[in-house]
């Protein structure tokens, strides 16, 4: 007997997208085949398809379809670490979570201080930054984006090592809905919920270093750090 309701549809639809019976990376069966398949109408696969996307589970690729998104993987990831150690701490924990990862580096730019950036470094808004971006995937999809933020008076001292970290850091998370742009780079709906988590870290005698603005897709990553729950959508 055919599936003949919405909540039959999207639940089947979501437990063979878990079940790996439709794998990550590979598009779900067209449309048409979906409504033979289940016999309904096309409005009963669409509704299904948008809270699909919605959950995560599935992402509109031009000329592919719908995509099954890889499950979330679990990675343990310390926040108070020196800031050249990043990289090859998140591919050492995506190792070891069974799934590689990368935490690729972007050239600095030079830009002005938004006011919570300059809050955070104790500067005065718009005073000039250099900023670093990485990013940070895994199994090749990208799930991560990081901004280091570093006063370019301090950048550009003589004394200052560029890389150089304590580990003296305050961390605070908060949850946020994605921007269009974030969404586009995450492949997530807009206004899906993201993790945000800004680590200030200091050094010895209280003054702050470098200001880290560390989005991550919650749908795709589950991060746990000591001082951090272990997060989920």
């Amino acid at each position: 007997m055919p599936v003949v309701r919405y909540p039959e549809v999207l639940a089947d639809l979501r437990t063979k997208i878990l079940d790996g019976t439709y794998p990550a990376g590979q598009p779900l069966p067209h449309t048409d085949v979906l409504k033979e398949t289940y016999g309904v109408g096309a409005h009963v696969i669409t509704r299904a398809m948008r809270e699909l996307k919605s959950e995560g589970l599935i992402w509109r690729e031009a000329n592919k379809g719908m995509i099954v998104q890889a499950p979330a993987v679990a990675i343990d990831i310390p926040m108070a670490i020196e800031r050249r150690d990043e990289p090859t701490t998140w591919a050492a924990a995506c190792r070891r979570a069974g799934s590689p990862g990368h935490l690729t580096s972007h050239a600095p730019r030079e830009e002005t201080a938004p006011e919570e950036v300059a809050q955070g470094l104790r500067l005065e808004p718009g005073s000039p930054l250099v900023t670093w971006e990485l990013h940070g995937d895994i199994g090749g999809q990208l799930v991560c984006l990081d901004q280091t933020y570093v006063s370019k008076e301090l950048h550009d001292a003589a004394a200052f090592d560029v890389e150089r970290s304590s580990g003296v850091v305050d961390v605070r998370t908060r949850i946020r809905p994605a921007s269009r742009e974030e969404s586009a780079k995450l492949k997530v709906s807009r206004g899906s919920p993201l993790l945000d988590i800004t680590r200030i870290t200091y050094d010895d005698t209280g003054q702050p270093l470098h200001l880290l603005h560390r989005t991550v897709n919650p749908q795709r990553v589950h991060i746990a750090d000591g001082r951090l729950p272990l997060t989920s959508p």
